[in-house]
């Protein structure tokens, strides 16, 4: 039959370290998934979920910090294509202000030669009527060029407006998520150091108990000191023993 060594342990009921365990001995809490080792006065958690930074944990924040790369990337793409559009959107109109002066100079060019053809063909009698003539045209012609600057300048500065308030948003969006990135990685650097001297600690710690273990077996003597004390082992061979720490 196999032996069984079991160290003290908490299956159910509260959470929470145990009480009165001897130097160096050993103690696990399974409703809080913690392992605890007696300093003679305490008891110090050396392990557990919950107590260190796991590995999964790490995976979070590393997937955390790509997601962040992924919105910002995303973000960038979006806006780019946004100017992109209002780009295409100014070059239109600037297109269609031209087409619109362009037709202007044109039907301002054909009136002009229908005066000609007027004064050409003796339609116009006077001096009077071919003053008069022009000055209609001239009219006609000051009323499409204001129209024209006008509605061009009014274009012009709603696009300057537009971008320049898509700038700052730009602006802030990428201030705050360089904000974040630089928060999340002062964080997780933290955690990171927090968790290295935290282990340091710990590991220190369990060398000296181990020392004092060490110490302590070494203290036992020998099996002749043993029988010196009265304890006295002979013969045959120890076969199915159960040593257990018991429950806390």
């Amino acid at each position: 039959m196999a032996n069984t060594l079991r160290i003290k342990r908490r299956l159910t009921g509260a959470a929470g370290a145990p009480t009165g365990l001897a130097v160096g001995e050993l103690a696990h809490s399974f409703v809080d998934d913690k392992l605890y080792i007696g300093n003679g006065s305490t008891s110090v958690v050396i392990g557990g979920a919950g107590h260190f930074a796991t590995g999964a944990q790490l995976s979070s924040e590393t997937s955390r910090a790509t997601a962040a790369e992924g919105t910002i990337t995303s973000n960038l793409n979006s806006e780019i294509s946004r100017a992109t559009a209002a780009e295409g959107v100014i070059a239109g109109n600037l297109s269609s202000e031209i087409s619109r002066a362009t037709a202007a100079e044109s039907a301002l060019g054909a009136r002009i030669d229908n005066v000609l053809s007027n004064v050409d063909g003796a339609a116009l009698d006077s001096l009077t009527e071919v003053v008069s003539a022009f000055q209609s045209a001239d009219s006609t012609l000051n009323g499409a060029i204001t129209s024209l600057a006008s509605s061009a300048s009014s274009a012009l500065t709603s696009e300057v407006n537009r971008a320049t308030a898509a700038e700052g948003v730009i602006a802030s969006g990428l201030a705050s998520e360089i904000s974040t990135r630089a928060s999340a990685v002062t964080t997780l650097q933290g955690n990171i150091d927090a968790e290295a001297s935290t282990r340091s600690s710990a590991d220190s710690a369990l060398s000296g108990r181990v020392t004092t273990l060490e110490g302590t077996a070494a203290g036992l003597g020998t099996m002749s000191v043993q029988n010196a004390n009265n304890v006295a082992i002979t013969g045959g061979s120890i076969d199915g023993i159960n040593l257990d720490g018991g429950t806390f």
